[in-house]
């Protein structure tokens, strides 16, 4: 129960420190919130390429959930033997 929980605390650090230099690396490029909404509202979005790629990913993900196969099952196993002794 000790190495779960060592594996577990060093995972968070390690998560812990990765978000602080994403953070740091973005602040410094000069980011901000109203930045990150501005370039939402205007950037990749607006992209036909994008958009086509959204809409055939949404319209894939729905046709497979629609069709989705009925599942073949073999035959139930004998499991009957003969009790010979």
């Amino acid at each position: 129960m000790l190495i779960p929980t060592i594996m577990f605390t060093v995972v968070a650090v390690f998560s812990v420190i990765a978000l602080s230099m994403v953070h740091k690396f973005y602040r410094g490029s000069g980011g901000s919130f109203s930045k990150a909404q501005e370039e939402w509202t205007t950037g990749a979005w607006k992209n036909p390429h994008v958009q086509q790629a959204a809409q055939n990913a949404a319209m894939g993900a729905a046709q497979g959930a629609m069709n989705q196969p009925q599942t073949q099952y073999s035959a139930t196993p004998n499991y009957a033997y003969s009790n010979e002794m």
